[in-house]
């Protein structure tokens, strides 16, 4: 009876709960906003940074390379996955850091191309970082290993978004229809991570507002509308 209990409780620890969910009728189809759930940048090998209210992604000069981990609530079983037209995920873009005391030719403004790929590993927010998922359990690779074992090999869109140099603070989006269709379908809903494709050219890093900024009316959402 206890080592039933105990697997009840794992599970739903496990799994990202779907409370709250909110519902818009568009006229054309209901519109299901997603809350983050648990969001964490991963830098570091032996430091986890929860703390922080920013996401980042990609490297600064003399700092390590940086990808940052989003998860959402789950689709209530209203919106089945044969009615599901689209799912954009919508992310409040800060600004492209420098550091202050670097020159503009050492840290310049380049554009940043982002991709969003499937994690399908389990994680701990709290406990996350370039190296590990949580306690001893270790990613494949620092960073994740973009190749199948911990995150799908295929960006979610192959069309990136764009953070040009001196664009606006504001959301932005990314389509993510086929990670919330594959949820749907029963693949476990562990997130996605967020890199940029010339992570490793030096240039400022860019930052979004994580789950820990005090206004959660800038923190991620996914949007998924649902039609029959």
């Amino acid at each position: 009876m206890a080592i039933g209990v105990a697997a009840i409780l794992l599970m739903a620890l496990l799994a990202p709960v779907t409370h709250g969910v909110t519902v818009y009728n568009t006229g054309a189809g209901k519109l299901y906003t997603l809350k983050v759930v648990k969001d964490v940048t991963l830098e570091r090998s032996t430091t986890n940074f929860n703390n922080l209210i920013y996401l980042l992604v990609s490297k600064h000069p003399d700092y390590p390379n940086k990808r940052s981990l989003v998860q959402f609530e789950n689709l209530p079983t209203a919106c089945p996955l044969s009615h599901i037209k689209s799912a954009k995920m919508y992310l409040y873009y800060k600004y492209a850091h420098k550091a202050s005391f670097h020159s503009i030719y050492k840290t310049p403004f380049i554009p940043r191309y982002m991709y969003t790929h499937l994690v399908k590993k389990y994680w701990v927010e709290s406990q996350a970082t370039s190296t590990k998922r949580y306690s001893n359990q270790f990613w494949s690779a620092p960073w994740l290993a973009l190749d199948g074992r911990d995150a799908e090999l295929e960006p979610q869109d192959w069309n990136p978004v764009t953070i040009y140099p001196l664009r606006p603070e504001g959301f932005v989006e990314f389509d993510v229809t086929s990670a919330i269709r594959k949820w749907r379908s029963g693949v476990p809903n562990y997130g996605l991570v967020i890199r940029a494709f010339n992570e490793l050219q030096p240039g400022r890093d860019i930052r979004f507002y994580s789950n820990r900024f005090s206004q959660p009316s800038k923190h991620a959402s996914v949007r998924v509308l649902c039609k029959a």
